[in-house]
């Protein structure tokens, strides 16, 4: 085994800030090459120890007494955060020098182990010789092995810290005695304060600032809450519900095929895995390999310079080391017919859970688990659900049950009005809710009937019901009013798949008893996992890069989601008609399995694009500018390539996304600059303009709108436009008017199409003549309409504008940032030329064409632009005898032709005749969720903000009401689609002077539809 001891530089002396940092020997103190000759007990007895350890092959144990105390005299290493050089460029696409991007704090990090629990604190102090500067204290309320993991200069310590300490001083209790294991002292060392939680071993750090709902720094919290539903009595009805759940249960971690096949031969390999554990019980000692979760040893262990793949050399995993180990050993027992194997395995199972006991799997451990704890007990909880009889004939159920309330943070259903801390808040974390929800439900069903389990089983359907299925507010996760899912407070599919999936296996399990979900909460799930199905394309339902998932990588489907509207009664047709998703500004039209149209943007209220550091993509600042594409059956998307796990096609040129307006500034200028703002590794921008989003109708047609404006981040605030998109069948009118940029150098262009070649003699048609050449430059005039066919079947008519096509193998950075990638493409552009003033443009889509069809449409089109202005976007659908509308003007606009007369407000809404009635839809696509300017800066300009400390994070939409004025006299007839999330619906406010005016009370974003009839 690997010595953990790492030497760095002898004690340097740097001047910073009027103080001397010193910087120590070592970065970590794992006592490999023995006790440091600066180390010593004052008091007490400090020795090697090679039973129990945390890493490596040795501990010290400390037998102490009352006012005992360990002095180590080196150099700490705490300094306050530096600014990023070029030393940490591997973490930008971009030069950190030129950004003011700070480094990790640094925090002080041990393992300790308490040989039995007492109500005593040990203290910590930092110093210059007998001078403390700053210390903190530790509760010793446990038995086993512990993480202290805690900030220096993050108010998790009293006093204040200085870069010149040169001693830590452990002080013992005033009395008793005891013995203390300590293994791997990180004086200073690199430290998330993001992760760095209250426990009860340090009750008094503060959880960071951030709103999101990331439920590990609330488990201390938690953990205090106690039920408010009064406890009543057995009867034989909840009884026989318990035993209902219990079956329900056992398919989803214990299937039926499962135990059909299962073999005795299997057990051999559960005793190998157990083997490996090295548990030995000495009297009432327990011991074994350390336990420890990896991402510990990454962030806390970073500047060691060991190795990565000697980092977790003589560690084991927690989540598949241990709670692997004990599930393969439930489910043996669980199979098994042999007596003998089953004493064998129940024993094997008692060895294994009382070992993580000691290692710290125990309630109120504070292990320093830096996230993800989902992830890590997904196997701990069904593991003692199986095993709880034989775990209450060894005196462990009610252990079991403690540690499971622990680290599932059940207690959280105990208090529906204060959700994650805050008051009106509903949310539920997508990493929780995929999980921790079944492993919540199961906690309680671990008890042994009786009221409190009954009580218990009640809170928990209760919350589910009303607080984790229900539609969460602003950036808050994980439902949202349009069925779209959140996670990183954007659209995720990638951990909203998952959490649709915990949240349909739950509302399984509950069915049928009295602790089934309510209608609402079935609904919202089912609305959601349609709205996830909606938006998948191909046989292998992945997303397209329009419509993706965070970070713009293609989320491909698991295969076990497959189900989960079959699970909740509703198996899944495909969208035939149109979706407008407000929260992630999508517009999205498909036919069924034929096609599916998408059209992205972004608002003040809902990002473009999540982007991490340099192994991430480096190039999405104008991918949600209106990016606009076709997805068919064998062609996901333009700049996908094939196969199941697309990322981006070589070649491609990052300032032409299909669709979208862009400045065509350099690479350098446009790549990504994360960690600018406090404690986050992301960059989310948004845009300061609320307009984005539209309305959709039952009959298939729809609007999507964005009114952008650039980040002052990357210079681009002059850099502003109106954007609009009317669907209608197979195509969509794409209008912009009002594009302004104030940057001389560089050109504004609208993109029409850029695809790959998969051969360079590919075609493509322009007027109706193929063209295959290649190279090809050619610039066409504006004196006639000009349409055009893709090589993927898709075409543009665009009837006034000038465009640049190009046929030619491009080369351009590679998506990373790493060097160069080339490829061959087609591209078409509308080049509104440098700094323009009022430019616009206007073309249609069409998908799944053929000549015949656009020769047919250019000779006659079946749409109309009618208004393309600052104030307005009006379109005619002749083919559906309706006329949609996109108003920008804030206080509304009046027409001259139509029926509608005028509107106060800006909206969107379509009017379609139907004979003597008329068929109105309305959206208002502001989501409305708070006045002003949150990130502006004294100077008038925009500033980035950290995405989890907006403290609109879950503030509610608020309605608004808009007002359409319609010519004649008109009553709501039949109203087709409510609006979700009011009480207030669809009114006729007057009648007057031959007018009617029509009021909508909108919010959310979300679309009403109604009939009027005379």
């Amino acid at each position: 085994m690997k010595s953990f001891a790492v030497t760095l530089t002898l004690i340097s002396i740097l001047p910073i800030i009027g103080n001397a940092y010193l910087e120590p020997d070592k970065s970590i103190e794992s006592f490999e090459e023995g006790i440091p000759v600066d180390m010593a007990a004052n008091g007490g007895s400090l020795t090697l120890d090679t039973n129990r350890m945390k890493h490596g092959k040795q501990s010290v144990k400390w037998e102490w007494c009352g006012n005992d105390r360990i002095v180590f005299d080196t150099p700490i290493g705490y300094r306050k955060q530096r600014k990023l050089t070029g030393d940490s460029a591997s973490l930008q696409h971009v030069d950190p020098d030129a950004m003011e991007i700070l480094e990790p704090p640094h925090g002080f990090f041990m393992w300790i182990h308490n040989d039995e629990p007492r109500p005593q604190r040990i203290r910590f102090e930092f110093g210059r010789g007998d001078e403390v500067d700053c210390w903190f204290d530790y509760n010793l309320n446990f038995k086993g092995w512990r993480t202290v993991a805690l900030n220096y200069d993050r108010g998790d310590m009293k006093g204040l810290p200085r870069e010149d300490m040169t001693r830590l001083t452990i002080n013992t209790p005033n009395t008793g005695s005891g013995t203390f294991f300590i293994d791997t002292i990180g004086l200073a060392v690199p430290m998330n304060p993001r992760t760095v939680n209250p426990n009860p071993q340090l009750p008094d750090i503060d959880p960071h600032a951030r709103l999101v709902s990331q439920y590990e720094h609330c488990l201390y919290e938690f953990s205090k809450l106690t039920p408010t539903f009064n406890l009543e009595p057995l009867t034989d009805e909840i009884v026989a519900d318990f035993r209902a759940l219990e079956k329900q249960v056992m398919p989803y971690w214990f299937p039926e095929s499962e135990r059909a096949t299962w073999n005795d031969s299997k057990i051999k390999g559960v005793e190998k895995k157990v083997a490996k554990l090295e548990i030995v019980r000495d009297g009432d000692n327990i011991y074994g390999r350390p336990l420890v979760f990896g991402n510990i040893m990454k962030e806390y262990f970073s500047e060691t310079g060991i190795p990565k793949d000697e980092l977790y050399d003589g560690v084991m995993n927690w989540r598949y080391d241990y709670c692997g180990t004990l599930f393969q050993i439930a489910r043996a027992w669980e199979f098994t017919q042999s007596a003998d194997n089953k004493a064998k395995l129940e024993a094997m199972f008692m060895d294994v859970f009382d070992y993580g006991i000691d290692q710290g799997m125990a309630a109120g451990a504070g292990l320093g688990w830096i996230h993800h704890y989902a992830y890590i007990i997904r196997e701990y909880i069904p593991a003692l659900f199986v095993m709880r009889e034989p775990l209450e004939r060894h005196g462990r159920l009610d252990e079991a049950i403690r540690a499971c309330k622990w680290f599932s943070g059940f207690n959280q259903v105990y208090r529906e009005d204060q959700v994650y801390g805050y008051e009106g808040r509903k949310a539920n974390d997508a990493d929780d809710m995929q999980g921790l929800l079944t492993l919540r439900l199961l906690t309680p069903m671990l008890m042994k009937d009786s009221p409190e389990k009954a009580r218990d089983l009640k809170h928990f359907s209760s919350y589910f019901s009303n607080v984790s299925t229900a539609y969460a507010n602003a950036l808050d996760e994980t439902f949202k009013p349009d069925g779209t899912i959140f996670h990183h407070a954007g659209h995720a599919y990638g951990y909203g798949g998952r959490a649709i999936y915990g949240s349909a296996r739950t509302f399984d399990i509950l069915k049928g008893t009295s602790y089934q979900a309510s209608e609402d909460a079935a609904h919202r799930i089912k609305k959601c996992a349609r709205t996830y199905f909606d938006g998948l394309f191909t046989k292998e339902k992945i997303a397209p890069k329009a419509f993706a998932s965070i970070r713009f990588s293609n989320y491909k489907s698991a295969a076990q989601f497959a189900d989960m509207l079959d699970i909740m009664g509703e198996p899944y047709e495909p969208l035939n008609g149109y979706r407008s998703l407000p929260y992630t500004c999508v517009g999205l039209k498909r036919q069924k399995n034929d096609w599916m149209i998408t059209a992205r943007t972004h608002s003040k209220y809902v990002y473009p694009f999540e982007s991490w550091g340099k192994s991430f993509f480096a190039f999405p600042l104008f991918i949600a500018n209106g990016y606009t594409d076709v997805s068919y059956p064998e062609s996901l998307d333009s700049l996908s390539p094939g196969g199941e796990k697309p990322i981006w096609h070589d070649g491609i040129d990052w300032r032409r996304y299909p669709g979208t307006t862009s400045v065509r500034l350099p690479y350098e200028d446009i790549a990504t600059r994360v960690g600018v703002v406090r404690d986050e590794g992301g960059e989310y921008l948004f845009s300061d303009q609320p307009f984005s989003g539209g309305v959709e109708t039952s009959y298939g047609c729809g609007v999507h709108t964005f009114k952008f404006k650039g980040h002052d981040k990357y210079g681009l605030e002059s850099f502003t436009g109106n954007k609009s998109w009317f669907f209608v069948g197979n195509k969509v009118v794409c209008l912009g008017s009002d594009i302004q940029s104030d940057i001389k150098q560089h050109a504004v262009e609208t993109t029409l199409f850029q695809t790959h070649l998969s051969s360079t003699d590919e075609a493509i048609t322009l007027n109706g003549r193929s063209v295959s050449d290649f190279p090809l430059k050619k610039k066409l005039g504006a004196k006639k309409a000009t349409w055009l066919i893709d090589n993927r079947g898709t075409g543009y008519y665009v009837p006034k504008e000038r465009i640049n096509l190009t046929r030619s193998e491009q080369t351009n950075p590679q998506f990373q940032f790493e060097g160069e990638a080339s490829g061959n493409f087609a591209t078409a552009w509308i080049d509104h030329g440098k700094a323009p003033k009022d430019a616009g443009y206007e073309y249609v889509l069409v998908a799944d064409t053929d000549k015949a069809e656009m020769k047919a449409f250019a000779a006659k089109p079946s749409v109309e632009v009618l208004q393309k202005d600052s104030t307005t976007h009006v379109v005619a659908l002749n083919d559906e005898n309706a006329t949609a509308y996109a108003v920008y003007a804030e206080k509304g606009a009046a027409f001259e032709q139509g029926a509608v007369k005028s509107v106060n407000k800006q909206s969107t809404f379509i009017v379609k005749r139907e004979g003597d009635k008329l068929r109105l839809s309305v959206a208002d696509p502001d989501l409305n969720i708070y006045d002003g300017q949150e990130d502006l800066l004294p100077d008038g300009t925009r500033g980035e903000l950290s995405i989890y400390e907006r403290e609109w994070f879950f503030w509610p939409s608020r309605s608004t009401r808009v007002q359409i004025t319609l010519a004649g006299e008109w009553k709501v007839e039949e109203l087709v689609a409510p609006m979700e999330t009011v009480k207030t619906q669809p009114e006729v406010l007057s009648f007057k002077d031959g007018k009617t005016v029509v009021e909508v009370l909108c919010r959310d974003g979300l679309s009403t539809e109604m009939v009027l009839s005379k």
